[in-house]
């Protein structure tokens, strides 16, 4: 099925810049934070869209993990969770979904540690944190 311009109203894609940061989680065990460097995106116009996102975590020592996901205007988006760490390590994580949304939805990246120490969201040119977005379809 072709979609009718008059519903393609604005981007059919939305991805946040290249940034480089080091984001320590210092929040309490299991508490979400929001990663305030990766800019939040906006949904332009409603309908289903694919939302991908990539963290690159680190973890220093055995017990500790990060937990990464988006969210939707302060809501976790269900099946965006990903898990790194375990050992001292950096890794980069991510998922992709399908998921509607609403003009104006705003879409973020936060993540959590599990475990005491040294935990924390990095980007650079090493190795990027970002979340992309691309319209698919009006949803109905």
């Amino acid at each position: 099925m072709t979609t009718p311009a008059n519903y393609r109203k604005g981007s059919t894609w939305l991805q946040t810049v290249p940034v480089d940061f080091n984001h320590p989680l210092s929040g309490a065990d299991r508490a979400d934070e929001r990663i305030s460097e990766v800019e939040e995106l906006k949904v332009l116009h409603p309908g289903v869209w694919e939302i991908s996102y990539h963290a690159r975590s680190y973890t220093g020592g055995a017990g500790e993990l990060v937990r990464t996901a988006l969210f939707k205007n302060g809501q976790l988006i269900p099946g965006t969770e990903a898990l790194t760490g375990g050992a001292v390590m950096q890794t980069t994580a991510g998922q992709t979904i399908l998921e509607k949304f609403d003009v104006n939805d705003v879409i973020t990246l936060h993540a959590y540690r599990i475990g005491g120490g040294n935990t924390a969201v990095l980007s650079n040119g090493d190795g990027r944190t970002g979340v992309m977005a691309h319209w698919v379809s009006p949803g109905f």
